[in-house]
């Protein structure tokens, strides 16, 4: 055996090698009076398909105040449903935040969560079902999420927010029903952060709003989940999922030259700026060397820079787009993405690596 895998074999036992956990966030739960007289509360609903009790962490996050968490126990094949969770759980008795769920990933694999904020008023009481998700699912750099707001403008209030899983940095577009660009504010948030902008066309573009306002959250670095709602004049509320989408490419992502021997091992043959197969990284003290392959649209050369690599170190060796990654036993068994901001004269975009860990 080398000395070079004795060394290697030696640095991976002494790895510590931690059980992994998965996070779900219900993005807006709530309680106490809103705009209109309206009255809001949030239900939690839990339940595990698995035969034997476990146990998970919630908390919730208000601007960048954590409360909690706290520990709920859930027997076998138990349904757990917690009223008004802001207030009974935290003890709120006025405010907005997201809730997030922490579980071992053998207990999550077995959950099912749902969430129901409900305005209880005169005229009866009206709801909207928010699902939980999966820290996995979030919008990344290079991501534009697309929050679509009410037909009739002016009749309705559209909400809008989002949870910070890292500290991420976003570009806010007012798109007018013809494709117009009516409006864009940058905003930083810190990680583990809440905002909900509450009318927002107005609050965060000072603009009047209008029939079938769409507004872009276009991810400049960070993670995050993005929502929406709208509440119309009953204040009967509807629920707006951000749905993460991608502009059209104009630089070409030829793939990975894995071995940097001068060709491409995985390719982007679709030319979607995603990589057409997970690439494994192996947890070392060495890390891994690979060279990423792109050109701009007329062949120009192109310029990286290193927007997301969570739970991983990396960096650029060269110009020519040569890349180390280090990864620790933590992550051992999981799958990720690194991305990287590719750049080639006015044009920008950002390519996605999905990666194994082993």
């Amino acid at each position: 055996m080398k000395l070079r895998n004795i060394i290697t074999a030696a640095a991976l036992a002494a790895m510590p090698f931690a059980a992994q956990a998965a996070t779900l966030v219900v993005p807006a739960a709530g309680t106490g009076p809103g705009a209109n007289g309206s009255q809001w509360q949030s239900e939690l609903t839990l339940h595990t398909a698995a035969p034997r009790p476990l146990t998970l962490s919630l908390s919730l996050h208000q601007g960048a105040t954590v409360l909690g968490p706290v520990s709920i126990t859930l027997e076998a094949r138990e349904t757990l449903s917690i009223q008004d969770v802001v207030r009974s759980e935290f003890g709120v008795t006025g405010g907005s935040g997201a809730l997030v769920i922490e579980a071992a990933d053998r207990d999550a694999r077995t959950l099912a969560v749902t969430s129901r904020t409900v305005n209880t008023s005169s005229e009866g009481e009206f709801g909207q079902d928010i699902p939980a998700i999966d820290v996995n699912d979030a919008s990344g750099a290079g991501d534009v999420t697309a929050l679509t707001g009410p037909s009739e403008g002016a009749a309705s209030r559209f909400n809008f927010g989002l949870y910070a899983i890292d500290a991420t940095n976003v570009k806010w577009e007012l798109i007018r029903a013809d494709g117009t660009i009516a409006g864009t504010q940058e905003v930083t948030y810190v990680a583990g952060q809440h905002a909900q902008h509450n009318a927002g066309i107005q609050a965060v573009f000072g603009a009047a709003p209008e029939d079938n306002d769409t507004v872009h959250a276009r991810v400049l670095s960070g993670r995050a989940i993005f929502y929406g709602s709208v509440v119309n004049a009953t204040g009967d509320p509807s629920f707006v999922p951000g749905i993460r989408t991608r502009e059209d490419i104009v630089i070409h992502f030829a793939g990975l030259d894995l071995d940097e021997n001068g060709t491409v091992d995985v390719a982007d043959a679709d030319g979607d700026g995603v990589l057409d197969a997970r690439i494994d990284i192996v947890t070392s003290m060495f890390g891994e060397f690979f060279r990423i392959v792109a050109e701009g649209e007329f062949g120009e050369e192109v310029e990286y820079e290193i927007v997301s690599t969570p739970s991983v170190e990396a960096s650029l060796l060269d110009g020519a787009g040569r890349l180390r990654v280090l990864a620790s036993g933590d992550v051992k068994g999981t799958n990720g993405e690194l991305r990287i901001r590719a750049i080639s004269g006015d044009s920008s975009t950002v390519l996605v690596i999905p990666v194994r860990y082993r």
